[in-house]
């Protein structure tokens, strides 16, 4: 097994984690200023579709987390859920 396919592995082990402990979407704590920040900094969501964004980023994409929490632009949380959700869908 090569050193990839390990961290592949490790990858996978780890999200499975993590999607089992996910809150409900209405359940999300709040973001913090920091996290709304960034991910309003990180993510086109006011210029490019949640699901092409994902068709050219999706593969770099395997730690995704941003939807784990609720941000107070409904614009910004309604794109991350959904980029969330493609993201889970194609996996």
């Amino acid at each position: 097994m090569t050193r990839r396919d390990q961290l592949d592995e490790l990858t996978d082990r780890w999200r499975a984690r993590h999607e089992a402990r996910r809150p409900a979407p209405d359940a999300r704590p709040p973001a913090s200023t920091e996290r709304e920040a960034a991910a309003a900094a990180a993510f086109p969501f006011r210029s490019v579709a949640p699901a092409s964004y994902v068709d050219a980023h999706g593969a770099d994409m395997r730690g995704f987390t941003f939807d784990d929490e609720r941000y107070a632009d409904p614009e910004l949380d309604a794109w991350l859920l959904e980029a969330g959700r493609l993201l889970r869908e194609r996996r």
